[in-house]
């Protein structure tokens, strides 16, 4: 919301500069986002009237001007294309200084001189407008200064008005917030206009929608002349970030921006039959808007229609077949209230936002719907010379119930701590033109007015009192807790333990909203929509849909960050995910997810050598295995003993397999992805990022993503493990290298030696996996080192080769792999 500061004081007469202003409001709960500062005091500059328009002898684009200054006569060069003799134009003369610190000196510009400039609005600082000079209204005398043409320098505020404040999406809704806050008076505008012309009974208005459209008021005024709205009106409205088209366009934003009530202007003799119909679109109805574009119109939509057709996407955009012309000369005035979801689902559904259903969206003051018709009435009368037809079709079945608050005393100062008075607490409210119909040493009641929709319970009155009195005036409270006996934080302290595991194994968090976008989530993996929950009005199409996984924020973080040309990184995120469950109730659970691009953890060799895809799996692999350990979680290999876990494990998933629910499988390369065990139970997944996917953020290199269950994995982090006697008798370590096929994993290899181990064989690891033209074709060569330990002697060299060559043996004949000597 933009909002001129000269003209918030026609309504309210504050006196605080521009930053002093935009920090009372930002700690009264309107963030001031920026403020902008507009033109200047213009001294020097005064309006010109251009007598003459010669061409320049030395140059095409440029012209000869003779203006008139009020004092004098002087030749100006000037490049505008737009500039005709007869034109009262800004005219600045030799000293004076522009906006932007240029200063005008006398010149010769293509050896013509030049003794003065004539503006354009942008270099007035009124505008960003360059695409001509200024036109200023040719009834101005010579000689006029500018700034009583355009006013003074003024400033625009910025200001984030949330969600549930509809009413400050006016000028006139931040007078009401300024008046309160200085303890100031506010000014209405004085509406008065004559009804001269006969009844508005031809005009027929039918509401078939009464719940869509609670109330719908029409005026008919006649004999209208459309022309270019005063400058000062054009002035605003393009300060306000809109642009200036016609007198009785123009009112209608000018009233919409100044008391937040959206307005809309039908030429009568386009109005089949001169009739309005509220209603829902038909079935394959269609009609073009304003933008020029064919909208095609759903049942769940309400429109504006005349006797045949609909005119109007009802609190979005009018229609091209009744807007206004240069040749209109009577016209109908529409102010309605529309239901707000209503016109949200319309603009969503169409891709359409305009100002209009920007602000029914968040709902209008249902009372003041009359005031604003009544208020672009009289500009229209006074600025398009219009005759009004006397009454107003006012189709307002049912009146609004009137809330009643009560606001305890003590509670306001209980809940905000702070020690204010009851006859302070009541001046306030009523400095917010909040009524106060009933008042004794304990509480009052407050009557919440129609504009103010997000007063509902005692809580809002008590932040009103807040706002009021002034957040930065609150004291800061010291933190304390609380011992609560009998709850149990383990959970939550296991969960820290994990983070800080992570944290140590040098990774970083990152946090994602919960809310995503449904697009997100379909390119990811789009089998799994069923499963989602959509939000039932979201408030943007980008927080649509509760997360139901936390890999596709994952990986758009990943991406992000490398078109920032952050070429490694190494991410972990902890969060709740959302979906409905077989029974199709509402689930939520936490679940833990790993992003792994580039070398990201490695250093020197490791770091220049990766760049194959298993690199980033085995990387990614290794960190869920170095957490398992830090978490109590077995991750050896060898056959678990009868009462003990089997830890993590890796489960190959093959296209026959069915997906393992609640993981999202779709953003995966095909046969790159593995299941991850704990205890023999499925609860998470891991793998490479799918080619297709990683090129919508332009990531080339391979990206490693895992996401599982976090329960499973803190299972045992409060265990204390076992103590161990340390060994006595000393180890020996055997290698072995094997040429095996290409198809035998690790995996398998080390199970088949755990199967035949003696009780002696401790340790068994991989060293060295290498493929040569040696080797052959479709084979490897895999080494390993095999470490033996006796706990009741120390075994001799005999003894544990006649071990080695048992177990060389048993993979000879039951995996038939060939052991390489040498």
């Amino acid at each position: 919301m933009k909002v001129s500061l000269n003209w918030l004081k026609d309504f309210v007469a504050v006196e605080a500069s521009p930053e002093s202003l935009a920090e009372r409001l930002t700690f009264a709960g309107l963030e001031v986002e920026g403020v902008t500062r507009i033109g200047s005091d213009f001294k020097d500059i005064v309006v010109g009237e251009v007598l003459s328009v010669n061409p320049h002898p030395n140059a095409d684009r440029l012209t000869l001007c003779d203006v008139a200054t009020g004092r004098e006569t002087v030749r100006v060069v000037c490049g505008a294309p737009n500039v005709h003799a007869g034109d009262k134009v800004p005219f600045a003369a030799i000293g004076a200084v522009l906006p932007n610190g240029m200063k005008i000196k006398s010149a010769k510009i293509r050896g013509e001189a030049s003794f003065g400039m004539l503006c354009a609005e942008d270099e007035l600082g009124l505008s960003e407008d360059h695409a001509g000079l200024m036109q200023l209204p040719r009834d101005i005398p010579a000689g006029t200064p500018l700034v009583d043409v355009v006013g003074g320098p003024d400033a625009v505020l910025t200001i984030e008005v949330t969600p549930n404040r509809p009413d400050c999406l006016s000028i006139l809704g931040i007078a009401r917030e300024v008046a309160a806050l200085y303890g100031l008076r506010l000014n209405l505008p004085s509406i008065q206009f004559p009804e001269t012309d006969p009844s508005a009974e031809g005009l027929k208005v039918a509401v078939e929608d009464a719940e869509g459209c609670p109330r719908y008021t029409a005026r008919i005024l006649k004999g209208v002349t459309i022309a270019p709205s005063p400058l000062a009106m054009r002035l605003r409205l393009t300060r306000c970030g809109i642009r200036p088209i016609n007198n009785i366009v123009d009112i209608t934003n000018y009233v919409m921006l100044e008391c937040g009530q959206p307005l809309h202007a039908f030429d009568l003799t386009l109005l089949k039959e001169s009739h309005i119909v509220v209603r829902r679109a038909r079935p394959n109805e269609t009609m073009a808007t304003l933008d020029a574009v064919e909208r095609k119109l759903t049942p769940d939509m309400l429109v504006i229609a005349d006797a045949q057709s609909p005119v109007a996407i009802a609190g979005v955009m009018g229609g091209v077949q009744s807007g206004i012309l240069d040749t209109t000369r009577d016209v109908v005035l529409e102010s309605a209230c529309f239901k707000p979801a209503l016109i949200r689902k319309t603009s969503k559904t169409l891709g359409l936002s305009t100002e209009s259903s920007y602000r029914f969206e968040r709902g209008v003051d249902i009372r003041g719907v009359d005031w604003a018709s009544r208020r672009a009435t009289a500009l229209m009368v006074a600025h398009a010379g219009a005759t009004v037809a006397k009454g107003v079709l006012d189709c307002f079945p049912v009146e609004p119930e009137e809330r009643s608050i009560v606001c305890r005393f003590d509670r306001v100062r209980d809940l905000l701590g702070i020690d204010i008075k009851n006859a302070e607490i009541t001046s306030l409210f009523e400095a917010l033109a909040l009524t106060v119909v009933d008042c004794d040493k304990k509480s009052c009641t407050v009557k919440a007015p129609t504009f103010r929709p997000d007063l509902e319970a005692e809580v809002d009155l008590i932040e009103e009192v807040a706002r009021m009195h002034g957040l930065d005036k609150i004291p800061a409270a010291a933190p304390h807790s609380r011992f609560v006996q009998g709850v149990n934080d383990a959970f939550i302290r296991a969960t820290i333990t994990c983070r800080d595991a992570l944290v140590g194994l040098g990774l970083t968090e990152i946090m994602n909203y919960s809310l995503v976008s449904e697009k997100l989530l379909v390119l990811c993996d789009a089998a799994r929509t069923g499963q989602r929950i959509a939000i039932p009005r979201p408030i943007s199409a980008d927080q649509a849909i509760l997360r139901d996984a936390l890999l596709p924020q994952m990986i758009e973080t990943l991406g992000r960050n490398r078109s920032r040309q952050i070429a490694e990184a190494a991410f972990f995120e902890i969060g709740r995910v959302f979906f409905r469950n077989d029974q199709k109730a509402y689930t939520e659970e936490e679940h833990v997810a790993i992003g792994l691009m580039g070398p990201a953890g490695r250093t020197g060799f490791e770091k220049r050598s990766a760049t194959a895809e298993a690199d980033s799996f085995l990387w990614l692999k290794g960190i869920l295995e170095a957490l398992c350990r830090k978490l109590f979680i077995r991750v050896d290999e060898r056959p678990a003993g009868r009462d003990q876990p089997s830890g993590l494990a890796f489960q190959e998933l093959t296209e026959a397999d069915p997906p393992p629910a609640l993981y999202d499988l779709g953003c995966f390369e095909k046969s790159r992805c593995t299941v991850i065990t704990l205890d023999g139970i499925s609860c998470g997944v891991v793998g490479l990022v799918r080619e297709t996917l990683r090129r919508e953020w332009r990531l080339a290199e391979p990206v490693a993503v895992l996401e599982m269950r976090l329960a499973p994995l803190l299972e045992r982090v409060t265990t204390v493990p076992a103590a161990e006697r340390l060994p006595v008798y000393p180890s020996v370590a055997r290698d072995m290298a094997l040429r095996v096929n290409n198809r035998i994993r690790h995996g398998d290899i080390v199970s088949a030696i755990w199967k035949i181990a003696p009780k002696e064989l401790t340790t068994v690891e991989l060293f060295d996996i290498f493929t040569s033209n040696e080797i052959g074709i479709g084979f490897k060569s895999m080494a390993y080192s095999l470490t033996y330990r006796s706990g009741d002697r120390t075994l001799t060299d005999d003894e544990v080769n006649r071990l080695h060559e048992s177990i060389k043996d048993r993979l000879r004949s039951e995996m038939s792999v060939e052991i390489r000597e040498g």
